[in-house]
């Protein structure tokens, strides 16, 4: 639960290796949609710093959906289950892309303008509204917003990232295809510029292919390619998954450290 404590201050986020959840909210709707089985702070506590919110815009309100199908929240219960775990992790942060989803109705205000009231309301010392991406030592303690949608800067712009998001996969046979994609992206990660903010979906999704399928294809890839890299440090930026398992996380997050700081990592895990 606190693993980024063991990153230097000085670190920019953009240099480290993050996991995280796509479509972090999504738990109904059946296997078609369905994206995620731990809870968001559950999430968390397993390491997940990257969380991927889509909000619609209904009635000035922000109901979580995952197209037209309602995740049975909303985006201000989102912010208190982050913040809390903020609280309780003041050393931590938590990188959030907001996004617009679904057809808007009944609005009398921007969808920007509904946002930035649920964060005032969050309190506004909680977040980073800033273009630029911060160093560890600045983030600590805030959520990041990345900002994936139109209007004054309430974060970092999601348009900024290097970004592989071929979610598309028709069927279980074109899996082969999106693994070169998911490959490419961290390969380019691992060897490009640190000052550029990588984020890779290893998720994908078809109508003969479920959320779960896909993902029980590729995340073994995914564990296979970086135990490959296990004993140095790498970086691989933010890999958002489907489903993603302890081990798994745990890979993406010991590919910052050194030797002697996975040490007290596990010696952290084995005491949680």
């Amino acid at each position: 639960p606190d693993w980024m404590s063991q990153i230097p201050d000085s670190h920019s986020l953009a240099s480290l290796s993050i996991p995280g959840s796509h479509n972090s909210m999504s738990f109904y709707g059946g296997d078609l949609i369905k994206c995620q089985s731990w809870a968001l702070y559950r999430q968390y506590e397993a390491g997940i710093r990257f969380v991927d919110i889509r909000c619609r815009h209904f009635y000035n309100q922000l109901p979580i959906h995952h197209e037209l199908k309602y995740q049975h929240t909303d985006f201000p219960r989102v912010l208190k289950d982050s913040v809390h775990f903020l609280q309780e992790n003041p050393r931590e942060a938590i990188l959030m892309r907001i996004r617009e989803e679904y057809k808007p109705d009944a609005n009398t205000q921007r969808f920007d303008e509904t946002v930035a009231g649920a964060l005032k309301d969050a309190g506004s010392s909680w977040f980073w509204q800033d273009a630029r991406i911060p160093t560890m030592g600045e983030a600590r303690g805030k959520i990041v917003i990345l900002q994936n949608f139109k209007g004054p800067v309430l974060g970092v712009p999601y348009h900024c990232l290097n970004k592989a998001d071929q979610w598309r996969v028709p069927t279980l046979y074109h899996v082969e295809k999106k693994w070169t994609n998911v490959l490419t992206n961290l390969e380019a990660a691992r060897a490009e510029d640190c000052g550029t903010m990588y984020l890779t979906y290893s998720s994908g999704a078809g109508v003969a292919a479920y959320p779960y399928s896909v993902a029980c294809r590729v995340n073994p890839l995914l564990h296979a390619h970086l135990e490959r890299f296990d004993k140095e440090p790498n970086r691989w930026g933010i890999i958002a998954m489907d489903f993603p398992g302890a081990e798994l996380v745990h890979k993406i997050i010991r590919s910052n450290l050194v030797e002697e700081q996975e040490n007290q990592l596990l010696m952290s895990l084995v005491i949680y």
